[in-house]
């Protein structure tokens, strides 16, 4: 079609198009305006040169000291600020000038990035609550949270993650890196592959299409590939192997938001919007979710550090944060609120409940998982049928609440059901609602006033479009995650692999330790797939949050083993489970699946655009750092696959294992 027709047949898109490229530029301060420079401010304390921390004494393990509950606001992640970068990006690895190996950015001249930022690793100090001295953190721009990104679909984008982490330190973390936008449509090299670390003293360009996934089947359209893929809420963290759980611990994480015509930045009508609360840090809030442990206050060095013990994975914990408080509060007026309630980790899920000064269960309407609108809305109250709103590790869970249903003056509760309860003071303050104890709260929302910005219309009982689940190009593919006792290493929990299913007397179960150089399966561009996860752990044991990078997937099935075995299941010994709408693959699109000991999931998912090294792993961080995790490629061609997968057998063989594809998978 001659450009001049196309540009006149598609003149509100260009609109939109122009529209969205001002928001992402100015990271979104065009449209919002005033919002971001009246939001609140996290209390922050960065310096240029920071002390190391003194840690106190691993053993016993320290109580954290007392706070008192709701008396410092939630902060509010600041926007990254675009900059101009020098030196300028390059689609190859600029090595002579600082940037760490990589592979050459895919697709570099058709997404060529039109925003920039450079977000800094290094070490700072943050105050987590009024009561405790400045904590030493690690953080981007050495604040946590770390700034959130907003951006656009159809506005390619690159961060510049400069390593300036200390050279020595005396905390427990590794000052080597490499950061997953978790879980972007994103190119291999820069998907925070977690072998692709770099040290202090370099940077890493990570190219970011903000494209929908199905480039290659609809490239016509803008942004390009398929709307239905579409995913809002993102969050990237240090992806370090056998370090990701510390570094994290420190504070290595931040949120990226991208928006389109149906979620735009604004909450005024416009063509194709939704219309949900949208704008940032006042009506469309980031929740952070985090635990942690302090030590002792200690007046010489002015400090409460976090525990931590050198050499040691990330320890037990006993308080909740959230965007980096305790027990914060959040003024509000009556109407409707936004959140992307994000769990950074970095071991344990949280199991949320809405309540008012009565003590009784509210509504919270949940509108996407793990960054995707849901097909419908999903009530989690009291009567929906799923009264608790789970948060494994690494998942994000968008809920919309409506205020306008309590009254000016009341306050309204944020409960965690499952953990337990943080420590808070000693005796322990009384409840603030009956049946919410106070040390289950993560956080306190104030009713201050009527609306101000006018409320948004209704939820929509339709947010979106899903594409249709397509047909699987292969026979299913099994992956088991299992807890293995006694390994040298130390490294006890393992993943298997297996293009046989379990059930097949041919099935053989490999559990090897994670190796960032082995390729434990292939998949070809282009196909669709159908993968099996179960959990062989007995129950009552180990969820596994498994994180599969790159691309979302639909669940068809989750089923439990009615008699518990820790090596397999047998097919007639396994029950369906009623799955929440919030998992159920005809009403939610996922990349982190919970699977409780004894459960197995089948899910499908289609592998596009873009080639090279992926992961799949349980995203409880101390997990994948006991190399709970594989590999896994995308191929260019047919030829590639078979080659892979012979080279994939002939390794095994050459370990002593069965190959894991039969001729017939072999491509």
């Amino acid at each position: 079609m001659p450009k001049k027709l196309k540009k006149e047949k598609n003149q509100t898109a260009i609109s939109r198009r122009d529209m969205l490229k001002l928001g992402a530029a100015a990271g979104a301060a065009t449209i919002l305006g005033p919002t971001i420079l009246t939001s609140r401010k996290s209390t922050v304390y960065a310096q240029g040169t920071v002390a190391e921390p003194v840690l106190c004494p691993p053993t016993p393990v320290p109580q954290s000291p007392p706070h008192t509950p709701f008396v410092d606001n939630l902060p509010i992640p600041s926007p990254a600020v675009p900059q101009l970068l020098s030196p300028a990006p390059t689609e190859t690895a600029n090595t002579l000038n600082g940037e760490a190996a990589r592979d050459p950015h895919q697709r570099w001249a058709e997404f060529t990035p039109a925003v920039t930022y450079q977000l800094e690793l290094k070490a700072g100090t943050h105050q987590f609550h009024r009561d405790y001295l400045p904590t030493y953190i690690w953080g981007f721009n050495g604040q946590y949270p770390g700034p959130t990104i907003l951006n656009a679909y159809g506005v390619p984008s690159l961060v510049r993650f400069k390593n300036s982490l200390p050279t020595t330190t005396t905390s427990f973390g590794t000052n080597k890196t490499t950061v997953h936008l978790h879980n972007a449509h994103t190119a291999s090299e820069s998907d925070g592959f977690a072998g692709d670390f770099f040290n202090t003293g370099l940077f890493k360009d990570n190219h970011y299409a903000n494209a929908y996934a199905g480039i290659d089947a609809f490239p016509g359209n803008f942004p390009k590939g398929d709307s239905r893929e579409a995913q809002f809420t993102m969050w990237y963290h240090d992806h370090l192997m056998a370090e990701t759980a510390n570094n994290n611990y420190l504070g290595l994480n931040g949120t990226y938001l991208l928006y389109n015509d149906k979620c735009p930045p604004w909450e005024f009508s416009s063509p194709g919007s939704i219309r949900l609360p949208a704008y940032y840090g006042v009506t469309d809030i980031p929740l952070f979710l985090a635990q942690k442990r302090f030590c002792a206050t200690n007046a010489t060095t002015g400090r409460t550090e976090a525990f931590q013990v050198v050499g040691a994975a990330a320890p037990s914990t006993d308080k909740f944060i959230v965007n980096g408080k305790i027990q914060p509060k959040l003024e509000v007026r009556r109407r409707k609120y936004r959140f992307r309630i994000i769990n950074t980790g970095v071991v344990l899920p949280f199991t949320l409940s809405l309540h008012g000064p009565d003590g009784v269960q509210k509504p919270m309407t949940v509108v996407a998982s793990d960054g995707n609108l849901l097909l419908t809305p999903a009530d989690c109250s009291a009567t929906s049928g799923f009264p608790l709103l789970d948060v494994n590790v690494s998942s994000r869970m968008d809920v919309v609440i409506d205020f306008s249903q309590f009254s000016v003056g009341q306050s309204v509760y944020l409960k965690e059901n499952t953990q337990t309860p943080q420590f808070v003071s000693s005796p322990t303050p009384p409840d603030p609602a009956p049946g919410v104890p106070i040390g289950t709260v993560m956080m306190r929302f104030d009713v201050v006033g009527n609306a101000v910005i006018p409320d948004t219309p209704p939820i929509p009982s339709t947010l979106t479009d899903f594409p249709p689940i397509p047909a699987a190009s292969s026979p299913p593919f099994e992956w088991g995650f299992r807890f293995i006792p006694g390994q040298a290493d130390g490294n006890n929990f393992r993943v298997s692999h297996s293009a046989i299913p379990e059930d097949n007397a041919s099935h053989v179960a490999t559990f090897l330790p994670f190796d960032p150089f082995r390729v434990d399966h292939a998949v070809l561009k282009g196909s669709t797939e159908e993968w099996i996860i179960r959990n062989d752990t007995l129950a009552g044991n180990w969820l596994h949050p498994v994180h599969i990078h790159f691309e979302e997937g639909r669940i068809l099935e989750r089923t439990v083993c009615t008699v518990p075995s820790a090596t397999g299941c047998l097919p007639a010994n396994r029950t369906p489970v009623t799955m929440p709408p919030w998992e159920n693959g005809n009403n939610a699109r996922r990349d982190v699946y919970p699977v409780p000991g004894q459960h197995r999931l089948k899910i499908r998912l289609a592998f596009r655009d873009f080639v090279g090294r992926y992961l799949i792993h349980c995203h409880n961080m101390n997990h994948e750092d006991a190399f709970m995790m594989v590999r896994w490629d995308i191929v260019e061609s047919m030829a590639e696959l078979r080659q892979r997968r012979e080279q994939i057998n002939a390794e095994r063989i050459a370990r002593g294992e069965a190959p894991l594809y039969r001729k017939e998978d072999l491509g």
